[in-house]
């Protein structure tokens, strides 16, 4: 498949995902398009408003913003995939199971029912930019148990979900490898994750006002000890 008509089939793939999300009367957040077929695929649960309204978020999307761009711990992603898991040639996406924005307090309301109706397209986009032997990471315990449910058709490991509000599960994940996290902890740094995030924004094509904003959240807020533990579990699940 030649990069133009991957793109092509990527982009009618969004406007039947566009449809869905305006369907159910949400916003469509789009994900970065992966230049052609991936290796591996993190697949998350649903886009969040962000302390945003609808119009809001709506202005922002059609300005060029895109879904897992924005946040700390959005980097910190990028970052582990690519020091811990890629290795030299392979690509990634990431994605969500729904693809309309809402509240997080609305998130948890007949989720089921709405995986259940963005399934399909989830496939379509799985079979359009995964590589034969792609493996996939269910990303929080709601997308991996929806995942084992459907008897999903691809290999898919279990990952702990990097949202804050699952930050105290990071501490689980050093269970009996203390020594080994405060060894760890002092090689890595939030210069690290910046220098990633420059990288992926950079290959992304977002707007320079998104890309500096993202970056200065990066720059501004540093890593925490807590995001420093998602960090190792991330590199514990990779190796694995």
């Amino acid at each position: 498949m030649s990069d133009d008509s991957f793109g092509v089939k990527y982009r009618d793939l969004e406007d039947l995902m566009r449809t869905l999300a305006e369907e159910e009367g949400d916003v469509f957040v789009p994900s970065p398009e992966p230049e052609g077929p991936v290796q591996y695929l993190f697949i998350c649960m649903e886009p969040s408003l962000g302390g945003r309204s609808a119009e809001e978020l709506q202005a922002r999307i059609e300005a060029g913003a895109r879904n897992f761009l924005n946040s700390v711990e959005d980097f910190i992603l990028h970052f582990c995939a690519h020091r811990y898991l890629c290795d030299s040639g392979e690509r990634y996406h990431v994605t969500d199971v729904s693809k309309g924005a809402m509240p997080v307090s609305r998130a948890d309301a007949n989720r089921r029912e709405r995986y259940d109706r963005w399934y399909s397209l989830l496939k379509e986009e799985i079979d359009l930019v995964a590589t034969s032997d792609a493996h996939c990471f269910a990303v929080g315990k709601s997308v991996d148990e929806f995942l084992e449910e459907r008897d999903f058709p691809w290999s898919f490991t279990y990952l702990l979900h990097y949202s804050p509000q699952a930050a105290r599960a990071r501490n689980k994940g050093i269970e009996g490898n203390e020594d080994r996290f405060e060894a760890f902890r002092e090689t890595v740094s939030a210069d690290d994750v910046l220098s990633v995030a420059e990288q992926t924004l950079e290959a992304s094509s977002v707007p320079s006002r998104f890309q500096e904003e993202a970056l200065s959240r990066v720059e501004e807020r540093g890593l925490t000890s807590s995001q420093k533990k998602l960090i190792f579990n991330y590199k514990l699940a990779f190796e694995e």
